[in-house]
């Protein structure tokens, strides 16, 4: 008899078989060889699965610094379905629609179509294969956590614990592989009456770290959704008008006379698009650049999304309120909606990292996103904006009236206060928006009378969201 993953294997195996297993023991013995034969020092590890004991096929042990589990228990443990792959030659690991694929003798675990590198490479002894148990964790999206133990002398324990904040029903998994299929990379959030069905992590938050459904990403003009919703309230507590004129509070830019608020808030103004980003550049400053501007067409003609209006709109609310545009959003938005993970981003702030094409045809890590407060500036995470969406509807921040405006289409082009509205072919109502920036891609969408919320925070540059979301939809039941 033999083992392999630490099970038995007995004689009479088929010869596919056979060859599979000679093949998988052959080259990695060596390295395990070579190990011992370097004289590295092997301390006995104890490692439990979230808290329990394992019986393990083989101890644990640490060796140079780096812990090593028989990979079958561990894997199995911590939730995976673990089986050898005999034309990959690899032992293969699904757990929640994710396919890990590991080669003995090698450190590399695939994650789907992200690869992972551990600290060191595994290694076949006595039959059973031994693997970093960091690499092992993080591909399986695993946390550490390292404690005294509770026998005296007997130094520490290393726990593992699942992956317990990613979700995925039955009912979800279709969508799940597509989403996969796609090679989509970020977060992504589906619910349904509130039920949360899909919540995921996928691709790289950046290199060697798994994107995991917890995380904070950049949501570029979304935030937009937030600085409508910010200059409602203003209106709400009536200290502006819809219909008042810009030059009232904001003199001095184009046409200013002419633009009310409620054309800044639907792209109707003229205004052009773009502004001057540079890292760090007061608020006061950007608007002094628009000031210099020149309309596109008369204020109210026609339609042109412009950043620049929303970059008045946030000089508009710290003229009103006398706080900044982060601290109004903060004590009237994220606050009162129990948002504890969004907030106006700076380099520091840690999200996950955007990426952009390499030369290699790759990805890679992008520079910091720059952008302008009311337009692109703040993070979030797919739970706060699945919050901030049943806030929305249930009237929490506005009341009836000002949220039906934020929803009401006021152009060809179907765009309202900070979302746009469509419809499916039955004629439903659709409220969505997307956003990119510096390697992100992110959109949302919601279908008030399926009570449907898609969320996508896209980590790549270039990625069509609302095709994603759409796709996502089509393949729920």
């Amino acid at each position: 008899m033999m083992k392999i993953f630490g099970r038995t294997m007995r004689r009479g195996m088929p010869p596919a078989f056979l060859l599979a297993l000679g093949l998988l023991l052959a080259a990695p013995s060596g390295a395990g060889a070579a190990a011992s034969a370097t004289g590295t020092t092997r301390t006995i590890a104890e490692v439990t699965i979230d808290g329990a004991r394992i019986a393990w096929s083989a101890p644990p042990y640490v060796s140079g610094g780096v812990t090593m589990v028989p990979l079958r228990e561990a894997a199995e443990a911590l939730g995976a379905h673990v089986r050898w792959d005999a034309e990959l030659r690899a032992a293969v690991m699904e757990r929640d629609g994710d396919r890990i694929v590991h080669r003995g003798g090698t450190a590399v675990f695939a994650h789907n179509k992200a690869e992972l590198t551990a600290q060191a490479a595994s290694r076949i002894e006595h039959g059973v294969m031994m693997v970093p148990l960091r690499g092992l964790a993080d591909a399986l999206k695993a946390t550490l956590s390292v404690s005294r133990s509770a026998a005296p002398g007997e130094g520490y324990v290393i726990d593992a614990q699942p992956d317990e904040v990613s979700v995925l029903a039955t009912e979800l998994q279709a969508a799940d592989a597509y989403l996969i299929g796609q090679d989509y990379s970020g977060l992504a959030l589906v619910a349904v009456g509130g039920d949360t069905l899909l919540r995921k992590g996928y691709g790289l938050a950046r290199d060697g770290v798994l994107n995991r459904p917890d995380m904070r990403s950049r949501i570029a003009s979304i935030s937009k959704s937030f600085t409508a919703a910010a200059v409602l309230q203003l209106v709400q507590s009536g200290k502006l008008a819809l219909t008042d004129s810009i030059e009232r509070y904001v003199p001095g830019l184009p046409g200013g006379e002419a633009i009310t608020i409620h054309m800044l808030l639907s792209h109707t103004s003229g205004l052009p698009s773009n502004f001057t980003r540079e890292a760090g550049r007061p608020l006061a400053e950007t608007v002094d650049e628009i000031r210099t501007k020149t309309l596109a067409f008369e204020p109210g003609s026609d339609f042109k999304y412009s950043n620049n209006g929303y970059v008045v709109l946030a000089y508009l609310i710290e003229r009103l309120s006398g706080m900044s545009y982060g601290d109004f959003v903060a004590q009237r938005l994220t606050g009162p909606a129990g948002l504890m993970g969004t907030a106006e981003a700076t380099p520091e702030t840690p999200v996950i990292a955007g990426h952009i094409p390499a030369a290699d045809g790759g990805w890679e890590e992008a520079a910091y996103y720059v952008s302008q407060s009311g337009t692109g500036t703040l993070y979030s995470t797919v739970d706060d904006l699945l919050r901030w969406d049943a806030a929305l509807l249930a009237h929490e921040l506005l009341d009836e009236t000002l949220t039906e405006a934020m929803y009401t289409p006021y152009s060809a082009k179907s765009y309202g206060y900070g979302w746009m509205i469509g419809e499916l072919a039955d004629e439903t109502r659709t409220l969505f928006h997307n956003g990119s920036g510096t390697g992100y891609s992110t959109g949302i969408l919601r279908i008030p009378e399926q009570e449907l919320t898609i969320i996508l925070l896209g980590n790549r540059a270039g990625l069509d969201t609302l095709a994603l979301m759409e796709g996502v939809r089509q393949a729920m039941p």
